[in-house]
C-alpha cells in the first residue's frame, strides 16, 4: 500500500507542479482547452482513493468545511466557501479588495480527477453600508474581451488556481506520515 501510494504522490505531483488549471474569460473561467474543466490524471490510483484524499485534504485545509460540502460518496466533492479580501482589483488612485464566494467541484474516475472550473460572486462593503457586487466582465475585461489589466488579471487566476492546486497537493501526500 505504502508503495501504491508514494507512486501516486510522485505522479500527482509531477502533474500538478507547474499546473495553470484555468483562466478567467468573459464567458467564465476556461482550462487551456478552452473547456469548464480541467483533467488531472493520477495513473493507478482508484476512484475512491482519490476521493478519499482530496476529502481528506479539505478536511484539513478549511476550517469546518463540512458546513460548506457537498458530497456524493466516492464520486463528488463541492466546496462552497467564502473568504475576505480575497483577492484586489488595482485601478485610479487605489484599489479595492473583494470579498468572495465561491464554489469548487472534484469529480474522480480511476485514475483521473476533473476539476470543474470555478464559479463565484465577489464584492465588498461600501463606506455607507451598502454591498457594491462585482460583475466581473465590466471589472476584467474590455469590450472586446482583451483583459482591462494584466495584473489584475492574473491576480485572480492565481487565487483560484493556487486554491486548487493547495488541495490537490495537498491530497497527494496526506497519507504520507
Amino acid at each position: 500500500m505504502k508503495k501504491i501510494s508514494l507512486g501516486i504522490f510522485l505522479l500527482l505531483m509531477t502533474e500538478i507542479a507547474s499546473a495553470q488549471y484555468f483562466t478567467l474569460a468573459p464567458e467564465g473561467f476556461l482550462s487551456k482547452e478552452k473547456t469548464d474543466y480541467a483533467v488531472v490524471e493520477v495513473p493507478k490510483a482508484s476512484q475512491q482513493e482519490l476521493y478519499n484524499n482530496v476529502l481528506k485534504s479539505i478536511n484539513s485545509l478549511y476550517s469546518n468545511p463540512q458546513k460548506g460540502l457537498t458530497l456524493v460518496n466516492g464520486q463528488s466533492i463541492t466546496l462552497s466557501a467564502y473568504q475576505k479580501k480575497a483577492f484586489k482589483v488595482s485601478g485610479g488612485i487605489s484599489g479595492v479588495h473583494y470579498d468572495v464566494d465561491y464554489n469548487l467541484t472534484f469529480l474522480f474516475k480511476d485514475g483521473r480527477i476533473r476539476v470543474n472550473a470555478p464559479t463565484f460572486e465577489a464584492g465588498f462593503m461600501n463606506y455607507n453600508g451598502t454591498w457594491n457586487k462585482m460583475d466581473f466582465k465590466k471589472v476584467y475585461f474590455k469590450s472586446n474581451g482583451e483583459p482591462k489589466s494584466e495584473k489584475n488579471h492574473q491576480e485572480i487566476n492565481a487565487f483560484f488556481n493556487e486554491l486548487i492546486k493547495s488541495i490537490l497537493e495537498k491530497s497527494a501526500k496526506i497519507d504520507n506520515w
